[in-house]
């Protein structure tokens, strides 16, 4: 079964992220082995960008009063607390979302921890938001090796924000010769066709795809008819991955 590509959302705040490499940059040049995965979460706790569910009444303290200061062994007895199965895999999981933006190599196979140019760029002083994510989406790729997901066998080889770029461009090209005018695409167009498109080589049958549709949604009279054929389509989508073939 194929699946579209997505985004991660382990850390959704964009400045969390950048506290999260700050504390990452404390292990720098060690091998991020289980002991270091375990211990990059405990010093996130204690920089209090990681907050845990089971807490005593004074534990919990530390994070509600903002100045009191956490002592790393605090931060241990609090990790300990949660019981965790894998607790390794935490500190695996909260790099994760670094890793894929190439802002650090923090693996087990590397022979150590290291912050990459572009992660050392985020934590100057003078970054720029805007053209960090800009040159990570330049560079993004699927298939990408610091990820089991999204692999070749599955049939992803794209750069996502590129081949958007060129959908859209297509998709305008398309209905300013059947409509003499450019309209781009819609939230909800983006959501069908744009995570679909999982092969570069596809990008002009997507659009027309995406074409097809708007016709057809164009062409119903009512909002209530409207409604149907997109419930229609999108369960079509589900259960065949036509857009996916």
């Amino acid at each position: 079964m194929k699946k579209p590509w997505s985004i991660s959302t382990t850390v959704r705040n964009p400045e969390r992220l950048r506290g999260f490499l700050r504390v990452l940059k404390i292990l720098e040049g060690k091998h991020f082995d289980s002991k270091s995965q375990i211990k990059y979460q405990i010093l996130l706790i204690q920089n209090k960008l990681y907050k845990p569910t089971v807490l005593t009444t004074e534990q919990k303290n530390y994070f509600d009063d903002i100045e009191k200061e956490m002592s790393f062994s605090v931060a241990e007895q609090v990790f300990n607390r949660q019981n965790y199965e894998d607790p390794a895999m935490r500190g695996r999981n909260s790099v994760a979302p670094l890793n894929k933006m190439g802002l650090c190599i923090a693996k087990n196979s590397a022979e150590s921890l290291a912050i990459t140019e572009l992660g050392e760029y985020f934590l100057s002083d003078d970054y720029d938001l805007g053209k960090l994510f800009f040159i990570h989406f330049l560079k993004w790729q699927l298939p990408n090796p610091d990820t089991k997901s999204f692999s070749q066998k599955d049939g992803f080889a794209i750069k996502p924000f590129i081949a958007t770029l060129h959908l859209i461009n297509k998709v305008n090209q398309k209905w300013e010769a059947l409509k003499n005018k450019r309209k781009g695409i819609s939230k909800e167009e983006f959501s069908l066709f744009v995570p679909t498109l999982i092969d570069y080589r596809n990008i002009s049958k997507q659009s027309q795809k995406l074409i097809n549709f708007r016709g057809q949604l164009e062409k119903q009279k009512t909002d209530k008819d409207k409604k149907k054929f997109r419930d229609k389509y999108k369960k079509k989508l589900v259960h065949s991955y036509l857009l996916w073939n």
